[in-house]
């Protein structure tokens, strides 16, 4: 399995461009996926720089329903003309971040919501033995403190966004079994904890943003919490590519605890598993 980042909020060279974004292409023998769209169409870029043809994507996944993950999708949609692109049957409702010059949409376009290619999901849905999409996050461990600054709205009323919009991705080829967390709201422990339950084993790589940095308020969650965050993924046996939301300062202090089982990826790096 090779897993291309083709959209981060920092690249790792001048030939790449990046935004505060987040897209990924997977490529395992039998499929070529994509994971999140980023921000804007510059995703296609990197991708072409890196030689790949998204037209070839026969699957794609949107990972929440927030601009920095799906504000590509129409992008996507007119340069690839049949790829199922699954969404959590939450993702086209309105979201909203609070910032300092107030409260911002930061959903979807609500324009797409209807396109014929997407496919709405919730729960657990295995798409095939080799996919698994999962949102039915329960447990509430070390949920980053930065969701507070998100809403989602309810009667008419901005309440906390509760991210039931977000979903998460397994991709299965021989004995690997990678899980990809896109901003990991619902908390990382909590994401890879049920994708243990599902998988009967921990994960072998997480890859994702940790949500432990908020681009609301320019901070970093408190280095306790972090710290939190950084023992409990110890205890676990997988291996960590993070990356986005996670930030460079979290991603120091979560080095000092897991040393080389953790990896930041930059817009334009491949991994191969």
């Amino acid at each position: 399995m090779r897993i291309f980042t083709l959209m981060e909020d920092t690249a790792c060279a001048p030939e790449f461009v990046c935004e505060h974004g987040l897209s990924f292409y997977i490529e395992t023998s039998g499929r070529k996926l994509l994971f999140d769209m980023g921000q804007t169409d510059l995703f296609l870029q990197n991708a072409a720089a890196r030689g790949i043809d998204l037209s070839a994507v026969d699957t794609a996944f949107v990972s929440h329903g927030h601009y920095d993950h799906g504000g590509g999708l129409a992008a996507f949609l007119k340069i690839n003309d049949h790829a199922p692109v699954y969404v959590q049957e939450k993702a086209f409702e309105p979201h909203f971040s609070h910032k300092p010059e107030g409260i911002k949409n930061i959903g979807l376009d609500t324009a797409l919501a209807a396109n014929p290619r997407l496919r709405r999901v919730s729960g657990v849905t295995q798409i095939d033995e080799a996919l698994t999409l999962f949102s039915d996050i329960t447990g509430a461990d070390c949920v980053p403190q930065g969701n507070r600054t998100l809403y989602e709205r309810e009667d008419g009323q901005y309440v906390p966004d509760r991210f039931q919009h977000e979903q998460s991705l397994m991709v299965r080829e021989g004995d690997k079994a990678v899980l990809f967390t896109g901003c990991a709201h619902r908390g990382v422990i909590n994401i890879c904890a049920r994708a243990k339950e599902l998988l009967g084993r921990d994960p072998d790589v997480v890859i994702g943003g940790m949500h432990l940095f908020s681009p609301s308020t320019g901070k970093s969650e408190p280095d306790e919490n972090i710290c939190a965050v950084g023992e409990r993924l110890a205890n676990t046996q997988s291996r960590y590519y993070t990356c986005h939301c996670t930030g460079p300062h979290a991603y120091d202090v979560l080095r000092e605890t897991l040393g080389e089982r953790i990896v930041f990826l930059s817009a334009g790096s491949m991994v191969e598993i």
